[in-house]
């Protein structure tokens, strides 16, 4: 693992480049600091787009704040056209891109004793992020599937896979072999996650985000009203919504079931107000696992679904495709990933599939023995 940070500094006031040069030649994190300055804005994009930095610290402003050349967010510009790398503003004035502060994008002022702590601040919180380190590993990870996929396999196996072949075949064979090397476990290897055990899901691996609303709908897919804020999940087949110049769409009428707030129920009502009960926490576990019965199906709360959501099997409906397709009346949100929407159909298919029948008599077989 390359245990190296590479930043570099796009700063046109001589006197800071020795203060940055000194407070980052310590490491962070354990991690190596490769520190570079550079004073031209016009030589900022070609330097970033021919090595790869980690971070990037930006000037705002060419020479004072009041001459209003605000050259570092053209250079942010730029830099989202064409790379994926974290950037922080260092500037004395920095009112003007305030609004622009994200996980990807850090914004500190410059200002006497606390601006160069907070400069530190902010590389340490994306250095804990592990945010500027996923491009590197994702392109590591998959140059090493590639040769060990190809060399290994396809050039070992070439009885199989003749040279003489001219379509697309293998192509589709290595990305679907990369795509499903990233596991759960290669993920968090990724990003340097210890926090999960090795059989439990972080919460955002339940979700495809964000829906593409060029595609059509899917079954399983998270969709919020504009009416009431309330939360659905489609239960239609997705084939149903598949319409061709020789097919015409299945889906007139789409069904939904609610997802309600966790906190409404009497399993985290009940916890909530005795924490201390054993069986309270058993059964709010109960729910939250998804095990309590196929009635119910457990969604975890991400910045894009603001609360813990359970899906009750019981509180369904229907609406017309077209009510669906309005944007006015419905949000797109995300969709549940894999094996998370197949285990939520199968909860469903199984709770309305279930078949009755009366307890034997245990009682009269007890007594014949």
């Amino acid at each position: 693992m390359n245990n190296t940070l590479r930043i570099l500094s796009v700063e046109d006031e001589e006197e800071q480049h020795d203060i940055l040069k000194k407070v980052f030649s310590k490491p962070i994190f354990q991690k190596k600091i490769e520190f570079k300055v550079i004073d031209s804005f016009e030589n900022a994009i070609d330097e970033i787009t021919k090595n790869d930095y980690h971070i990037v610290i930006l000037d705002i402003y060419r020479g004072k704040p009041d001459d209003n050349n605000e050259e570092g967010e053209k250079i942010l510009e730029t830099i989202q056209k064409e790379r994926f790398i974290p950037i922080v503003f260092y500037s004395g004035n920095t009112k003007n891109v305030k609004h622009l502060r994200s996980q990807m994008v850090g914004v500190v002022t410059k200002a006497e004793g606390e601006g160069i702590e907070n400069l530190k601040k902010e590389i340490e919180r994306l250095v804990k992020s592990n945010l500027p380190f996923i491009r590197e590993k994702i392109h590591n990870h998959l140059e090493k599937e590639l040769k060990e996929y190809f060399w290994n396999i396809i050039h070992e196996r070439k009885n199989i896979f003749r040279a003489d072949e001219e379509d697309f075949s293998l192509g589709y064979l290595m990305l679907r072999k990369f795509g499903h090397s990233l596991s759960k476990e290669k993920i968090a290897e990724i990003l340097g996650d210890n926090t999960l055990t090795s059989e439990k899901a972080h919460p955002m691996q339940f979700y495809i985000y964000p829906t593409d609303t060029n595609q059509e709908f899917e079954c399983g897919e998270i969709i919020k009203s504009k009416e009431n804020n309330e939360f659905f999940v489609i239960l239609t087949p997705s084939c149903d919504f598949i319409e061709t110049s020789s097919r015409k769409r299945k889906a007139e009428r789409i069904l939904l079931v609610e997802a309600s707030l966790l906190n409404a129920t009497d399993e985290c009502k009940k916890y909530i107000k005795e924490k201390a009960s054993k069986s309270n926490e058993n059964e709010l576990r109960k729910l939250i696992n998804s095990s309590k019965s196929d009635r119910y199906f457990f969604l975890p709360k991400t910045p894009f679904i603001e609360e813990n959501r359970v899906i009750d099997f019981q509180n369904k409906e229907m609406v017309s495709y077209e009510d669906l397709s309005n944007p006015e009346k419905y949000e797109r949100i995300a969709k549940l990933d894999s094996p998370f929407a197949e285990s939520m159909v199968a909860s469903f298919i199984r709770y309305y599939n279930r078949i009755g029948f009366p307890d034997i008599d245990t009682d009269y077989i007890l007594s014949n023995l």
